[in-house]
C-alpha cells in the first residue's frame, strides 16, 4: 500500500500522540498548530494505568520512566478539610515491566517527549490557524486562503474544536457551574507533600501531588464564578476559601505566585457528537480527545482517554482502507466514551456537593466504602487494553 497522508489539527498531547501512532503505522503526517510555537501549559497531568499503557503502546515506555513521578501505593485518597481520611487508595500493581499504576507528569515534559518520539518522521507547522474542515471524498483543512488535502484529517484541536464544528454542529459546550485553578510550585519554594490525593469540602475541592524535580502540582475547584480578574486577586480569594483546611493546602496557595496560577471554567460537551468520524469514498475525518468528548475533570481521565484514542486510531488505520479503519475506530471508542462521560458527571455531582445537610451525608457515605472496594472501582475505569490490529 502506498504511503498515505494525514493532517493532524492541534499539537497538544492528543494530537502529538495521534501523530506518533500514525507514523508508527506507516503514515506521512503533518501537524498544524495555531500558536506561533509549540508549548504546553505549565501544569501537570495525572496518568492512570490506562494512560501509561497507551504511552507504552506508542513506544514511549523509556521516555515515561524518565519524566514521570510514580504515585506510591497507599499515599493517596480522599480527605475532609480537617485532614481525616475518607478513603485511602490502595492501588493494585500491574503485571509487566517498567512504570505501572498511577503517575504524575509535567505537561511540558510529556509534550517534549512526544515531539522527540516523532523525530523527523512528521512535519510540524506552527502559527497555522485552521479556519475550517472540508468534508467529502477529498477532505481538506482551510488555513485562510490556503487549502490542504489529505487522506485523513484528525481533529485534535481541543474543547473549542473547529474540526468538530464542521463535522457535527449538534454538540454544545456546557458550563458545569464550577471554576478550576491549577499551578506548579517550584521545588525550592514548595512545602513537603507526604500524601497526594484530594480533599473535599462544601462545594470546594483541592488536590495536590509531588512532581519530583519540578516541585508540587496542585489544583482547586469551587462552585460559582470568580469576580477578581487578576491572578493576584484570585490567589487572595483562594487563601480565604481554603483557610483552615489541613496542610499543606494553605502553604501551597501561599507559595504560589500570580504568574504561576491558571484559571478556567469547567465545561463539557453535551450531547456528544453524533459521530467521531466522517467517511468519504477513500478518505475521512476523525475527532479525538477533547475535540470529540470534552468532559468534566472529575475522573481525572481526560488526557488518558485522548491517549487511548490516539493509540486506537493508529491501530485501526494500520492496514485498512481509511473508511473501514474509521468505522472500526468509532465502534471501539464510542461505547467507552459514552460510559466515561456519564460517570464523570455523576461523580462530579457527588464530589462538588455543598450544603449543611448534603455534605455530611456525602462524608458518611464515602467513609462507609471499604478502601478495597473504592480501589476496584478506580481500577475499572482504567480497564482498557490496546486493541488488536
Amino acid at each position: 500500500m502506498d504511503e498515505r497522508s494525514a493532517v493532524v489539527v492541534g499539537a497538544g498531547v492528543g494530537g502529538l500522540a495521534a501523530a506518533v501512532a500514525l507514523v508508527n503505522a506507516g503514515w506521512r503526517v503533518q501537524i498544524l498548530e495555531r500558536h506561533d510555537r509549540l508549548r504546553a501549559d505549565g501544569a501537570a497531568l495525572l496518568l492512570w494505568a490506562n494512560g501509561v499503557r497507551a504511552l507504552r503502546a506508542l513506544g514511549m515506555g523509556a521516555a515515561l520512566e524518565a519524566i514521570a513521578v510514580r504515585q506510591e501505593r497507599g499515599t493517596g485518597g480522599l480527605r475532609t478539610p480537617d485532614g481525616r481520611w475518607l478513603i485511602k487508595m490502595s492501588e493494585p500493581e500491574e503485571r509487566g515491566e517498567g512504570l505501572s499504576g498511577t503517575a504524575v507528569v509535567h505537561r511540558q515534559d510529556l509534550h517534549e517527549a512526544l515531539v522527540a518520539a516523532l523525530g523527523d518522521a512528521a512535519t510540524i507547522r506552527a502559527g497555522a490557524t485552521v479556519t475550517g474542515v472540508r468534508l467529502g471524498d477529498a477532505p481538506a483543512v482551510k488555513l485562510g486562503g490556503e487549502t490542504m488535502t489529505a487522506d485523513l484529517i484528525v481533529g485534535a484541536d481541543g474543547i473549542s474544536s473547529i474540526a468538530r464544528s464542521t463535522l457535527d454542529n449538534h454538540s454544545r459546550l456546557v458550563g458545569a457551574g464550577r471554576v478550576a485553578w491549577r499551578a506548579v510550585v517550584p521545588r525550592f519554594r514548595a512545602p513537603e507533600v507526604a500524601d497526594s490525593g484530594e480533599t473535599q469540602g462544601s462545594g470546594r475541592r483541592f488536590l495536590s501531588a509531588d512532581l519530583g524535580a519540578h516541585g508540587v502540582y496542585w489544583a482547586a475547584e469551587a462552585r460559582g464564578s470568580v469576580r477578581p480578574e487578576s491572578t493576584a486577586g484570585q490567589l487572595d480569594l483562594l487563601k480565604r476559601w481554603f483557610a483552615g483546611w489541613h496542610e499543606p493546602i494553605g502553604q501551597l496557595i501561599a507559595a504560589t505566585r500570580p504568574e504561576e496560577l491558571m484559571q478556567h471554567p469547567v465545561e463539557y460537551l453535551d450531547p456528544l457528537p453524533r459521530s467521531f468520524v466522517h467517511t468519504g469514498a477513500t478518505s475521512g475525518v476523525a475527532l479525538l480527545g477533547d475535540a470529540a468528548h470534552a468532559m468534566t475533570p472529575d475522573l481525572g481521565q481526560g488526557a488518558c482517554l485522548a491517549l487511548e484514542d490516539a493509540v486506537t486510531l493508529g491501530v485501526c488505520m494500520g492496514g485498512r482502507a481509511v473508511p473501514d479503519g474509521l468505522r472500526r475506530y468509532e465502534a471501539l471508542r464510542r461505547p467507552r466514551i459514552v460510559k466515561m462521560t456519564k460517570m464523570s458527571r455523576r461523580v462530579g455531582g457527588v464530589f462538588a456537593a455543598q450544603g449543611r445537610f448534603v455534605v455530611p451525608l456525602r462524608t458518611a457515605l464515602l467513609r462507609g466504602i471499604p478502601d478495597k472496594t473504592f480501589a476496584k472501582g478506580a481500577a475499572a475505569l482504567t480497564d482498557w487494553t490496546v486493541p488488536e490490529a
